[in-house]
């Protein structure tokens, strides 16, 4: 990292300047130290997939096709122990007739459903950073909650608050644990223009998924505007 830091200037992760040679083989190596690990949540297995789709031999498979329109689009179907599970059961559990009657869908109204199908939006990347527009949103007064998972190698928490000191709002409330029965739920701080900035212990990229309890407790004070 300290190399990356010393020769890379702020370039992008994912394509690096090749003619900056030392700082393209520091990005190799630490791409190759990621494939190591499950970046979303560094303590989690790091897993294969399986088959994208059930067996329809089994008696799962077979109601599964009973009971859900067409499957276009499913997702690799990893190992049951794995926390990506959860994203293959939620493909099927959104697809499937039951839910979607439930729910008040008409039937013929939607197509198929897919989690972060980004391929099929047309959109172009053109804002490197979004700093200017959070600043003059949050000088404004506006209340603001910025929370990161404390084990995300996605978006880890310190490049969260590095871009939350970025703004270079006063310290209204230093450091501190906030807690969840009677334990550190991970830490916080605020700041002026309503700005608190919170850790969520063992939460990972998407926070809420990894430590639900926490995150929800988080949430509720404060929404509620009491202190984490």
């Amino acid at each position: 990292m300290r190399t990356i830091m010393e020769h890379c200037h702020g370039e992008r992760y994912d394509n690096p300047n090749p003619k900056n040679v030392i700082c393209a083989q520091a990005m190799d190596r630490l791409k190759a130290l990621l494939e190591e690990i499950y970046n979303s949540q560094i303590l989690y297995k790091k897993c294969n997939y399986l088959s994208p789709t059930p067996n329809d031999k089994t008696t799962h498979g077979r109601i599964l096709q009973q009971e859900t329109g067409a499957l276009k689009h499913p997702p690799p179907r990893p190992q049951v122990d794995c926390h990506g599970y959860i994203t293959y059961l939620a493909y099927v559990w959104a697809n499937n007739n039951i839910t979607r009657e439930n729910l008040g869908i008409k039937e013929g109204s939607m197509g198929e459903w897919v989690r972060c199908h980004e391929k099929d939006l047309p959109f172009t990347h053109d804002i490197e950073s979004s700093i200017k527009y959070h600043r003059n949103i949050t000088s404004k007064g506006y209340r603001a909650l910025v929370y990161s998972g404390d084990h995300d190698a996605v978006v880890p928490f310190l490049g969260t608050q590095s871009w939350v000191r970025s703004l270079n709002f006063s310290i209204i409330d230093e450091w501190r644990a906030w807690h969840l029965d009677g334990q550190s739920a991970g830490f916080t701080i605020a700041y002026t223009n309503n700005m608190t900035f919170a850790t969520v212990k063992g939460g990972g990229h998407t926070a809420p998924s990894y430590q639900p309890e926490r995150c929800l407790a988080m949430l509720r004070r404060w929404i509620s505007n009491e202190p984490l």
